[in-house]
């Protein structure tokens, strides 16, 4: 009986099995023969370093350093630019002692629970789940054992929590996002997710609301100055590993320095507008053509959290590419979709269309890694003098128009998968 049972449970976890298996062999072959850059991941040594520098400011901050100005306990002295509560984790031993067993413990945590949200129930879905996960952005960030891989941990933990049943379940998953937001700013996003994704009880929803407006006005007011702080000296990436709205208008100015000469402000209300207009446009079409069905609820949410993460933080301020794991977070909704829209074709081309436009944005950098793009000489389309030049920027225009690409599909299912009074599965 006991063998029956292990053999069903093989059976239905049998694609995730092999799938985090096939990660982590992945993950091992580039990091044991050292073939990061082959598919265009920046490799910093120690491993892990970014954890490294997390930890070696946890050691120097034990010493008394003020490492928001200096950290000399990082082999690349760079400051401390996250949530302070990170600098009190030395009360606990954690300092940069024993390094790779950590970033190993991150990363087997990380990639556990992407699998596990994940679920792929076909060969196809295992195909894309593959490339996504294989992907050059999320192998930076595991490579890295960036501390966005803990904060990805804790808020999948508050989802589950947040869609039970039980209030006190619920209301715990408001303060793993507000502990989130003390690691971490971008996650203060999520207290006005848990509103989105309330239930359609008006009592349920106004306690959810009242709680996460307490928690947010609490954070604000403990945490405003540290925010200005890290404000200053937050990096602003550009160019290579990075991404954001901001990023896509630089590489426009080179070629057309006119660009710049128009206020940022006019630029991004006109980003926000673009996006709006194309999600609401699809959101419409998608309504005329969809039937109404009932989604999971963790799914959802899930959806909204990782959408409202990528698009908060592309719209403010560049960022690195590993911030493209929250992406993760929308792939359970969009598979649930694909394989319900059976006879809704728009609805299934949309889900294809997202995970192209995923793919060549978490992809781009191993395109240039190739050189592929070297062997077209598109000098006379940005006219800027250096074929080599207009190469990267082709590159960079891929990246980034395929993120608005996929910000406004995301959008218009937000808007027609919102869930309605006894519409979701618990």
């Amino acid at each position: 009986m006991n063998k029956l049972h292990l053999f069903d449970l093989y059976k239905r976890y049998a694609l995730c099995l092999w799938l985090f298996l096939l990660w982590f062999a992945f993950i091992f072959i580039l990091g044991r023969f050292e073939l990061w850059r082959h598919i265009g991941v920046s490799h910093m040594k120690p491993l892990f370093a970014d954890l490294h520098a997390v930890l070696s400011a946890i050691e120097c901050h034990g010493r008394g350093l003020n490492v928001y100005a200096t950290n000399p306990c990082d082999v690349a002295s760079r400051v401390h630019v996250y949530g302070s509560l990170w600098l009190e984790l030395g009360a606990l031993g954690l300092g940069a002692a024993h390094l790779f067993s950590k970033g190993f413990l991150v990363n087997i945590v990380f990639m556990a629970v992407s699998v596990w949200l994940i679920k792929p129930s076909s060969g196809r879905e295992f195909v894309v789940s593959a490339l996504i996960l294989l992907s050059p952005a999320v192998t930076l960030g595991v490579e890295r054992a960036n501390n966005d891989l803990i904060v990805f941990s804790l808020l999948a933990g508050a989802a589950v929590l947040f869609t039970k049943p039980q209030k006190t379940a619920q209301v715990f998953g408001l303060f793993v996002i507000y502990l989130s937001a003390l690691l971490k700013f971008y996650p203060s996003v999520l207290f006005v997710a848990a509103v989105i994704v309330a239930k359609r009880n008006k009592k349920n929803f106004l306690i959810t609301a009242a709680i996460a407006s307490g928690l947010l006005i609490t954070w604000l007011a403990t945490n405003y100055a540290e925010l200005l702080l890290v404000k200053t000296i937050v990096p602003r990436p550009l160019d290579f590993y990075a991404t954001g709205a901001r990023a896509l208008l630089a590489y426009v100015g080179r070629p057309y320095p006119w660009i710049l000469t128009v206020p940022g402000i006019w630029l991004w209300i006109g980003f926000i507008v673009l996006i709006a207009t194309n999600s609401i446009i699809l959101a419409y079409s998608l309504k005329m053509s969809m039937t109404p069905r009932a989604r999971s609820t963790l799914n959802y949410a899930l959806f909204i959290f990782g959408l409202l993460i990528l698009f908060s933080t592309y719209a403010i301020n560049s960022n690195y590419d590993y911030r493209w794991i929250f992406f993760i977070f929308t792939m359970p909704l969009l598979f649930e979709i694909q394989r319900t829209a059976v006879n809704e074709k728009l609805s299934r081309r949309l889900v294809v269309c997202a995970f192209i436009f995923a793919m060549l944005t978490m992809w781009t950098e191993a395109l240039r890694a190739t050189g592929l793009f070297g062997l077209i000489n598109i000098n006379v389309f940005f006219n800027i003098g250096r074929s080599t030049f207009s190469i990267e920027l082709i590159q960079q225009f891929i990246k980034e128009l395929s993120a608005w690409g996929l910000f406004s599909i995301l959008f218009a299912f937000a808007m027609t998968e919102f869930p309605r009074r006894g519409s979701v599965l618990d």
